[in-house]
């Protein structure tokens, strides 16, 4: 139920979706009836959307969530490194039979780096299919093109293939019963982790975390004003608020429904 409804209501969580959304509504409502009221709506909106566009606002919010996960001590010992999947490009993949990844890739870089400082250890990697319509490859699919085309041990990966999103990928990894207390690394997003360990919390997995994949540091400004203007972007403003507001929504329904 809960996937379902976060696919079918996918377009309202992008905020920049849902702000354009009132405003095409209360454009027209205007002409009919409570006139001054929608007037009222459609400037505000408009207000905000020149606002979020124009500065790094979203950036600000992301690094509220990244900002605990800067420095991460890893430990001498550990025997597993759990890497979240949701950075292969499975539909690229298949069209052009290479590898294809997103922003977030650094998620399998980074579980191999730290595979091969310690030889014994293994890589679960929790992946499957977030679309409701599935493609004929998923993430998993790609993840073993990626671990095979840079000669990782494919013996030393135990493969996830059947979820669909977080909450599913951990509940998976508690069925394994691999966790053993404080020897397990998770490689996630950093806007991403804190939902991670909240829900790694709640099943009671003691997970480590390592965070890669930054987003509110690049192009935010924050080494130099004359590099924000050289790199300004509206629609880059926009996405990372539509990944802040995401991400708040996630959290709050882990801590509403779990």
């Amino acid at each position: 139920m809960y996937f379902f409804l976060s696919k079918f209501l996918a377009p309202f969580l992008n905020i920049a979706n849902l702000l354009f959304f009132i405003l095409i509504i209360s454009y027209f409502f205007k002409k009919f009836f409570f006139k001054k009221i929608f007037r009222f709506i459609n400037y505000s909106i408009i207000f905000l959307l020149v606002i979020f566009s124009t500065f790094p606002i979203g950036k600000k919010l992301i690094h509220t969530l990244e900002k605990k996960y800067l420095l991460t001590e890893i430990p001498n010992f550990y025997d597993n490194i759990v890497v979240l999947a949701g950075s292969e490009d499975a539909y690229t993949t298949l069209i052009t039979n290479k590898a294809s990844f997103n922003q977030a890739s650094e998620r399998l870089i980074a579980s191999v780096m730290l595979a091969n400082k310690k030889k014994d250890s293994k890589i679960i990697y929790l992946g499957g299919s977030g679309m409701i319509k599935k493609n004929d490859l998923n993430e998993t699919d790609v993840a073993k093109i990626f671990f095979t085309d840079v000669g990782f041990d494919l013996k030393r990966v135990i493969f996830i293939n059947d979820t669909r999103n977080t909450i599913e990928n951990l509940k998976k990894l508690k069925k394994l019963n691999l966790i053993n207390e404080s020897d397990s690394i998770l490689i996630t997003s950093a806007f991403h982790m804190k939902r991670s360990l909240l829900i790694s919390e709640k099943l009671h997995l003691d997970l480590i975390p390592y965070a890669v994949d930054f987003r509110s540091f690049t192009d935010s400004g924050r080494d130099s004003v004359v590099n924000y203007y050289q790199k300004f972007s509206i629609t880059g403003n926009l996405e990372s608020l539509n990944l802040y507001f995401r991400e708040f929504l996630g959290i709050i329904a882990v801590k509403i429904l779990m």
